[in-house]
């Protein structure tokens, strides 16, 4: 469930791609944070360790502003499966 802020108007959306490995999940962000506007979204990061389990993620965040003043923060997230 989003997370909303009475007092700053803030609405956070944690939305996790899952599914198993070379699905395109990582593909599918990284043409995200190509096509998106610098300034709304923050850094591509990657964390890949070899032969550990479950310890591979991606995160791209984003922020755009609705009409009625709420801050909208969408974290996208991979994990392989």
């Amino acid at each position: 469930m989003p997370e909303i802020s009475k007092t700053e108007k803030k609405i956070v959306i944690k939305l996790v791609y899952y599914g198993p490995a070379l699905s395109g999940k990582t593909t599918n962000l990284m043409q995200l944070h190509d096509i998106l506007n610098p300034s709304r979204c923050g850094e591509f990061m990657t964390l890949d360790t070899k032969g550990d389990r479950m310890l591979f993620f991606d995160l791209l965040p984003m922020v755009a502003t609705s009409t009625s003043g709420y801050s909208i923060k969408l974290k996208l997230f991979t994990v392989p499966g």
